[in-house]
């Protein structure tokens, strides 16, 4: 239906600028912002046609057409005064839509309104009803056709149900676009909506006044609050950061009254917090304070709190969800929807051999596998040639005829599996590359902490460092740039706890191929930094995707 609605749009608006009469109505000559300005100046003009109310705006340096549609009022000096009316759309230069809004008689826009990226594909679509949005949230897409979740408050009414309530130690008011929360009493106060946060991958803006704020006083954003036990804030006084949390009553203090010079003490501050999946950054005005991993968000309530006798105003409160979608994949383009599961892999010879876990690949109809060559990214058909179910190994092979052979591997297997407690060791892999961070490599790293690996499993060794789903089957070096075994599991819900299974475990896989397989033996990285190494390395890490 949206594709039949687009394909009209395109067929009515999209008329040839030289069919277009212009007729010898006067031209009204504007700026960029839609400020009149003089000809020679101009971004653009407009023309009124021989339809009364009915304008068309061309672009000065190419004549194409800008604007079409009817202006009920049309100001002579700023075009963001203009009242419209019926459907109208605007154009980029090249000629492809911009943008298709609805108003209806009053100038309020209604009915869906459709935004486009200038190459042609939709960018969001936004529902209104008689100049508001019609829903709590609207829907985003990037160019690659994955979807974003945008809530957005801008308080021009109660439409979102914040509790307004006045006690004898808070009350909370919404006029002309402001939120105001005044705490009366030195508990402070707070005020949250619920507001479920799916994506792994979020942003939460707020636009805050503290003016008003005393010197000892806090204000600012709490988030993922499920109750007063379990709860995440983000708060500034007039000099200072605060950052921390309540997680089953005991309380979390990240940052205590740490100096920002990114605060406004006398007008709006943009509070934003960032988080990837992997790490959560606090910024000030666009100024990152503060980065952390990534918090738990324990329910979905989110909102605003105060501390002692104070007041916040709030014009703006926006949720972001970036990758969304109906399935457990986001972020993807339309061939990884077809994606059931993924892990990560190392090529571990030039004719394309991969190693990785057996329970990645396991029952797979069909793998594919994403590779860096000369530092583009190829997609390649695999197969499953050797397994090992018991230490959980298998060997793919790329068997692809746009596959050739790549140059030799520029890394090196350790010639023994003597590994010492607290030594350094990390890992690259995908960790949730099609849920939310995104198909480039991520590198992790910790220490060996302990010889064996979960019950004293032999066929292992554990590690702190942090993975998660995705990084299964990804390759552990030492810091020599040594493969030293692959990533295979952690404990859910426990931190910095890994399992690999250790080297000596695939060389015993590699043996019993059908092909003799040369093992990496290049051992130049070794005298390279760690960053360095990582360049390298990062070439023959593989995203392996289950089909």
């Amino acid at each position: 239906m949206i594709k039949k609605l687009l394909t009209s749009s395109l067929l009515f608006f999209c008329v040839l600028p030289s069919l277009i009469s212009q007729n010898n109505h006067p031209k009204q000559y504007f700026d960029k912002a839609g400020h009149s300005c003089s000809d020679n100046i101009a971004y653009y003009y407009r023309v009124e046609s021989d339809t009364a109310g009915f304008y068309r705006s061309f672009y000065s340096i190419n004549g194409k057409i800008y604007f079409q549609g009817a202006i009920k009022t049309p100001s002579t000096q700023d075009e963001n005064k203009n009242i419209y009316t019926g459907t109208c759309s605007w154009h980029y230069k090249n000629g492809n839509l911009k943008m298709i809004r609805s108003f209806n008689e009053k100038g309020e826009e209604s009915g869906t309104s459709r935004y486009y990226y200038e190459s042609g594909k939709i960018w969001k679509e936004i529902e209104y009803h008689n100049g508001k949005y019609s829903e709590t949230a609207f829907v985003e897409y990037n160019e690659n056709g994955s979807k974003n979740k945008i809530f957005e408050e801008n308080f021009d009414n109660n439409h979102n149900e914040w509790d307004l309530y006045v006690s004898d130690k808070s009350t909370a008011s919404i006029s002309n676009g402001i939120f105001e929360i005044i705490s009366t009493s030195k508990e402070g106060t707070s005020r949250y909506i619920n507001h479920a946060v799916e994506s792994d991958e979020w942003t939460l803006e707020a636009v805050i006044n503290i003016k008003d704020v005393k010197e000892t006083d806090k204000i600012g954003v709490i988030y993922g609050f499920k109750d007063w036990q379990n709860y995440n804030y983000f708060v500034i006084s007039k000099k200072n950061i605060y950052v921390g949390g309540m997680y089953e009553g005991v309380k979390d203090v990240e940052v205590d009254a740490m100096y920002s010079s990114a605060i406004n003490s006398l007008e709006n501050n943009t509070i934003k917090i960032l988080s990837n999946g992997d790490k959560s950054y606090f910024s000030v005005n666009g100024e990152i304070q503060y980065t952390s991993k990534a918090n738990k968000l324990f329910g979905n309530n989110y909102g605003f709190v105060l501390s002692g006798n104070t007041k916040l105003r709030v014009d703006k409160f926006t949720i972001k969800e970036i990758g969304v979608s109906g399935s457990g994949i986001k972020n993807s383009n339309a061939d990884d929807r077809e994606v059931k599961s993924f892990g990560s892999g190392v090529i571990i010879s030039s004719g394309g051999y991969i190693i990785t876990n057996h329970h990645v690949v396991e029952n797979a109809s069909k793998l594919v596998v994403d590779i860096v060559e000369n530092s583009v990214k190829k997609e390649y058909k695999a197969e499953v040639v050797s397994q090992d179910k018991d230490n959980d190994l298998a060997i793919l092979k790329i068997k692809d005829e746009r596959f050739t052979n790549l140059p030799p591997i520029k890394y090196s297997f350790k010639e023994n599996g003597q590994l010492d407690v607290g030594a350094m060791v990390f890992t690259i892999g995908y960790p949730h590359a099609l849920t939310g961070m995104g198909k480039d490599a991520k590198f992790t790293d910790g220490k060996i902490s302990a010889k064996t690996g979960y019950d004293g499993a032999i066929n292992s060794f554990q590690s702190t460092i942090a993975i998660q789903p995705g990084n299964s089957g990804g390759p552990v070096f030492n810091d020599a740039g040594q493969l030293i075994g692959v990533v295979n599991s952690t404990i859910r819900n426990t931190e910095n706890v890994a399992y690999t299974i250790k080297l000596n475990y695939i060389k015993n896989l590699i043996e019993v191929l059908p092909d003799k397989v040369d093992l990496p033996a290049d051992n130049a990285i070794k005298a390279n930094t760690l960053e360095e190494q990582i360049k390298v390395l990062m070439n023959y890490v593989v995203l392996i995707k289950v089909k």
